[in-house]
């Protein structure tokens, strides 16, 4: 089976890296509960996090390096493409030259992070709205009165650091 290449933004690599691994997690809360114990809660899942290196060969290696410095240097999120897997958005957050480089090859390793911020404003825009807390609330209670799921929230609110209380005037994104 022949796999697409691997791409970013406007880069192509003009073959697949070597080794490509990627990694995902959830957040998990462990809470206190005096006289209860503790409680693990499932808060999300985490963006996706890709590694891998390969080798640039041949005469234009050097060339081939520098385009991908290039769209390294970009600021800002793009497409990023994985042989086998759908596209998601993410940012490029390390790229590294693995030992010394030689006349016909070029060592190299990367990092892409998965990143949400323009998904959450696509969901946004086609379905949901804004909640305005009113203070002494927790995501638990919006869910049930949107109809939604608490996971589905945390997706959407990254930023919220405590859902368990959450301040008059904070805003919750809704799906």
């Amino acid at each position: 089976m022949a796999f697409a290449p691997m791409s970013y933004k406007d880069y192509v690599w003009p073959y697949n890296p070597e080794n490509i691994k990627i990694e995902r997690a959830k957040s998990i809360g462990a809470f206190t509960v005096p006289y209860a114990g503790s409680i693990v809660q499932a808060l999300g899942e985490k963006g996706r996090t890709v590694t891998g290196g390969g080798r640039f060969t041949g005469k234009n290696c050097a060339g081939e390096f520098k385009k991908l410095a290039a769209v390294f240097s970009l600021s800002g999120p793009g497409k990023l493409s994985l042989p086998g897997a759908e596209p998601f958005t993410a940012v490029f957050s390390s790229l590294t030259v693995k030992g010394a480089a030689k006349p016909d090859c070029i060592a190299y390793e990367f990092v892409f992070l998965e990143d949400f911020s323009l998904q959450e404003e696509k969901e946004t825009d086609i379905a949901g709205g804004t909640y305005i807390c009113k203070g002494g609330e927790n995501l638990w209670d919006i869910a049930a009165e949107y109809g939604t799921e608490v996971d589905r929230l945390v997706g959407l609110n990254r930023w919220i650091e405590w859902p368990c209380g959450l301040e008059k005037g904070e805003r919750v994104l809704l799906p």
